[in-house]
């Protein structure tokens, strides 16, 4: 898998004839991106590229077809067998669409790269070697049939298998099978392995509807993954290791000169060692983000994205620090709107306490058999009475001003 480096494609053709090449799906996306930048079009993009069956990428292509000629000429002329599931060869049993792999081991050499030639292969050699001795000591007493990696994706399809029936058709092996969800059909050969879905054939992992399918006949998924994917596969792409290298003291002395290494020309400034972003990234330095900053304004002229230091509206008087911007005439009838709806309320409620004063009647119920409990409320513009038996309460209203 590359970055779709022009200088590659032959050279890997030449070297290793009979190896399928790949395209790395997330360049392919940033350079569609530069010339359509409309996000429906990025989508079927990736709809595209992860649909495992001719007739889905076929459906897509022609919906993206419908949308926009030229980006569909644009993807259709790059090869289907380097970019789309659907092509791809079911060889490797792998479904990756993007360079990841490469993409973190840059990522881990990025400090060693600065150096000369021979430190920087030397730290590269020895960093490769402790990596895989770490590795073949960290599954070395696991049980199981498969890697604790491949039993996360198992599990994945175990949660959706529990939503598809499968109905044998009756074959004399008894290895075909019709699974049916809602209206979905795919056709599972446990004979064969092959699914509908394709997933099965792409990736060696039995997909969704065979675990349906073997779990009916009462069968365990992880004895039907190919051998790749197995830890004693794993456990043997491990057995091999790196030779120890010894120090430059203990080198072989030989009649030829040594290497002098090129004259370096060094630029001004601080060298740069992150690679260059695209504009869809967040620009991350190590492992924190970028800080964001809210939207201020210049003290002096009131524009955004600049404070006082550096503005260039020199003429402009410097604002005061409790400054209330101006408001403009539709503002101002708004407010005036307002001010008068207040007043007429204030006026009206006034009106209303100046009417003739309301006699309510509350009754409570008995307290008891023996005595009642009456309250009385007389109110007026001035005075408040509350009768009781042997309870008399005065309260003085306060005056309209206070």
């Amino acid at each position: 898998m590359s970055d779709m480096q022009k200088g590659l494609i032959p050279a890997l053709q030449e070297v290793m004839p009979g190896a399928p090449h790949r395209f790395c799906v997330l360049h392919l996306w940033k350079n569609f991106t530069k010339q359509w930048k409309s996000k429906e079009l990025k989508g079927i993009v990736w709809q595209c590229a992860k649909s495992t069956t001719v007739a889905k990428f076929e459906g897509h292509m022609a919906h993206l077809k419908t949308i926009n000629c030229q980006a569909w000429e644009y993807l259709n002329k790059w090869p289907k067998q380097a970019w789309t599931k659907a092509h791809f060869s079911t060889i490797p049993k792998v479904d990756n669409i993007c360079n990841n792999t490469c993409e973190v081991f840059n990522s881990r050499i990025l400090q060693y790269r600065c150096k000369p030639i021979i430190t920087m292969l030397e730290e590269i050699r020895s960093y490769i070697m402790k990596t895989m001795a770490a590795r073949k000591v960290k599954l070395s007493g696991k049980p199981g049939p498969l890697c604790p990696v491949q039993y996360k994706r198992l599990e994945k399809e175990f949660h959706f298998a529990n939503q598809w029936t499968p109905i044998g058709c009756g074959d004399n092996m008894g290895l075909r099978y019709e699974v049916h969800m809602w209206g979905n059909k795919v056709e599972v050969n446990l004979g064969e392995w092959t699914c509908t879905c394709g997933v099965w054939q792409l990736t060696g992992m039995p997909c969704r509807h065979a675990i349906a399918t073997i779990t009916h006949k009462g069968g365990k998924p992880e004895d039907m993954c190919h051998e790749w994917l197995s830890i004693e596969a794993y456990n043997k792409t491990y057995q091999h290791f790196i030779e120890p290298v010894q120090g430059p003291q203990y080198w072989a002395q030989t009649q030829y000169t040594h290497p002098v290494p090129p004259h370096k020309r060094v630029q001004r400034g601080r060298p740069k060692k992150n690679r260059r972003r695209s504009v869809d990234e967040d620009n991350v330095t190590g492992h924190k983000l970028k800080r964001k900053l809210a939207e201020f304004t210049c003290g002096r002229c009131g524009q955004t994205n600049h404070n006082i230091r550096s503005c260039k509206n020199i003429g402009v008087p410097v604002r005061p620090k409790k400054y209330v911007a101006p408001s403009t005439s539709n503002e101002d009838d708004h407010l005036l709107s307002q001010d008068e709806q207040a007043l007429n309320e204030a006026e009206e409620a006034v009106a209303h306490v100046q009417q003739d004063p309301v006699e309510i009647n509350l009754s409570q119920p008995h307290l008891s058999q023996d005595s009642d409990m009456e309250l009385m409320v007389n109110i007026c513009h001035n005075k408040v009475v509350l009768s009781q038996p042997n309870l008399l309460l005065s309260l003085k209203v306060a005056d309209e001003e206070n």
